[in-house]
């Protein structure tokens, strides 16, 4: 049972829930066109480091009169030209806008989808924008444009419309990136204050570790173009889970948030998932570090002893031949200091069995230089410590792999000791 005084503060909390939405839902906007009655719904856009929604996408609904639902892609393709598809499009952003205004949404942003095919041939007009900030009190900077950059072809013009809205004060986020024939020089070209990555990168990240990778790379790539990220289009736990290791700064999806008419100021659901989620991440993390130190445990007690022998012997292919008691052990190879290879590669008998002969330009390291891998710039760095590399895709036969490096002394020479490891996603 609730004592008195928690059931009081519940009531009341109910009741003012129940008198915003009255009130929403008097003062609520809807408009027609062609028959049909538009009106918005609004999905949340959360920032997974502050916990909270940061922005809200505007998404048009439609009905008819017998209350039946028509997709938004129905709708969309009723304007005749180009000047009924602007004067649609204007409507749909007056709809959400004049919507977004009647909620309480604190400062955050409103993200809009403009459709830049009408725009190609009806310029826009600042004093269309202008009238709408001033009559429903939202500041440009809380708008987000968001752009299908693949629509227009006219590079000249799409840079001149991004132009356009940043001088209204509006940020600019390319919308679904990784879809299509999206190019990332358009992401250096057009500079975009946030860039939204298709749902269908995110879902095949979600199945394979080689696509989650790929993600990774591109999430770190439009960060150092200077652009924010949102993976939208998230649906399930481990598409969640992906996009929080990929480094991503927002997410958007059904597994958060389905699009609502009334946006709720109750955000403590999220919190507990993102929660639960970095909680995960954060022991599987522990967890796989825990299993790599077991599974090198062996690798280093080889290589130790590897190292031992050749500093003693010099004998390159003996002391190689005591890592391939490892199957995971791929090649070894022997550099000096200066990242020159001083000896032919050491194939492993298990790695000769399955060989790709159309590498076979990559397998000699003949004459070759490696001082500007990583492998070998940290064991110079750290003289007689073993160096374990993260995976990376190796140039010797394109394959995943790991590498241990360590530098030992023979005969008042430094050598850089090295070992691939296979690092397949099996």
């Amino acid at each position: 049972m609730l004592d008195s005084g928690l059931y009081e503060q519940l009531h009341k909390a109910l009741w003012v829930q129940k008198k915003l939405s009255e009130t929403v839902a008097r003062h609520w906007v809807t408009t027609e066109y062609q028959g049909l009655t538009l009106s918005s719904h609004f999905q949340p856009i959360f920032s997974i480091s502050h916990r909270r929604p940061v922005g809200y996408e505007g998404l048009l609904r439609a009905s008819t009169d017998s209350g039946a639902l028509i997709p938004p892609p129905a709708v969309l393709v009723l304007p005749n030209n180009s000047k009924e598809n602007l004067e649609l499009d204007r409507a749909c952003r007056q709809l959400h806008l004049q919507n977004f205004a009647r909620q309480e949404t604190g400062d955050c942003w409103l993200f809009l989808n403009l459709n830049s095919q009408c725009l190609v041939t009806e310029q826009p007009d600042a004093g269309f924008m202008n009238r709408l900030f001033e009559t429903t009190g939202i500041h440009p900077s809380r708008l987000v444009i968001e752009i299908l950059e693949s629509e227009i072809t006219d590079r000249s013009y799409l840079k001149q419309l991004i132009k356009h809205f940043r001088s209204l004060g509006c940020l600019i986020a390319i919308d679904d990136f990784g879809a299509g024939h999206s190019n990332f020089d358009r992401i250096w070209e057009l500079e975009p204050d946030i860039v939204k990555i298709d749902r269908s990168l995110v879902q095949e990240a979600g199945k394979s570790s080689r696509v989650e990778r790929i993600l990774t790379g591109i999430v770190s790539l439009i960060h150092e173009a200077g652009s924010l990220v949102v993976l939208e289009g998230v649906e399930t736990r481990r598409e969640a889970l992906v996009s929080i290791a990929a480094n991503a700064d927002m997410v958007q999806g059904f597994y958060f948030a389905k699009p609502q008419q009334l946006i709720s100021s109750n955000h403590e659901e999220f919190v507990s998932v993102i929660d639960e989620l970095l909680q995960h991440q954060q022991r599987q993390r522990f967890k796989n570090t825990h299993q790599i130190n077991e599974n090198f445990r062996k690798i280093e007690r080889l290589f130790k002893r590897a190292i031992n022998h050749f500093s003693v012997t010099q004998n390159f292919e003996e002391s190689s031949e005591i890592l391939f008691a490892e199957k995971r052990s791929v090649r070894c190879y022997l550099l000096d200091d200066a990242g020159y290879q001083m000896a032919r590669n050491i194939y492993s008998p298990h790695y000769q069995q399955t060989m790709d002969v159309r590498f076979t330009p990559l397998l000699s390291g003949d004459n070759a230089n490696w001082s500007h891998k990583h492998y070998h710039f940290r064991a110079v760095q750290h003289p007689g410590q073993m160096q374990l590399s993260r995976p990376y895709l190796s140039v010797a036969d394109s394959r995943m792999c790991i590498t241990v490096s360590q530098t030992v002394t023979s005969s008042d020479k430094q050598f850089v000791f090295c070992c691939d490891l296979d690092w397949q996603d099996n």
